[in-house]
C-alpha cells in the first residue's frame, strides 16, 4: 500500500519548483488627460471682427497667455498621455546570472490645441485648431 502523504509531498515540491523557475510577466496601461476638452472654433468667430470678450465667454481662462510685441495669444490646451510597460521575468535573479529578464515600455503625448492671435486693442487676427489626439498611433510614430 502506498502512502498518501508521500504523494502530496512531491505534487506540492512540484508545484513549489514549478513557481519559482515560472516567470512573471506584468503589463501597466496609463491614461492621464489634463485640461479641459478643447473645441474647434465656431464658425461665427471671424478674424478682424471677433473681439476678445466673445473668445472668454465661449472658451473661458486660457491655458496659457503669451505676450508678442504688443499682440498677445490665448493658448487653449488639453493633454492626453499614454503609456504602456510590459516586463517578464524569472524570479531567480540571484542564481542564475545574467538575469533573465526583459521589459518594454512605450508611451505618447498628444495635445488638442487652439491659439487665438489679437491685435494690443483685443481684436481676433489669427487663430489655429489641431485635435491631436484624432490622429492614429501609427501616424504619430512615423
Amino acid at each position: 500500500m502506498r502512502c498518501p502523504f508521500n504523494s502530496i509531498i512531491r505534487v506540492a515540491a512540484a508545484l513549489l519548483i514549478a513557481q519559482a523557475i515560472s516567470g512573471c510577466v506584468s503589463l501597466r496601461i496609463e491614461k492621464i488627460q489634463e485640461g479641459a476638452d478643447v473645441l474647434p472654433p465656431p464658425v461665427e468667430f471671424i478674424q478682424k471682427k471677433t473681439l476678445l470678450e466673445e473668445i472668454l465667454s465661449c472658451y473661458g481662462a486660457p491655458t496659457d497667455l503669451v505676450d508678442m510685441n504688443g499682440d498677445f495669444a490665448l493658448h487653449y490646451r488639453r493633454a492626453l498621455y499614454r503609456g504602456m510597460k510590459v516586463s517578464m521575468g524569472i524570479p531567480l535573479k540571484y542564481a542564475l546570472l545574467p538575469n533573465p529578464s526583459m521589459e518594454a515600455t512605450g508611451n505618447l503625448l498628444r495635445y488638442d490645441t487652439v491659439v487665438f492671435i489679437f491685435t494690443a486693442d483685443g481684436v481676433l487676427q489669427d487663430m489655429k485648431y489641431e485635435k491631436g489626439t484624432s490622429r492614429s498611433l501609427w501616424e504619430d510614430y512615423w
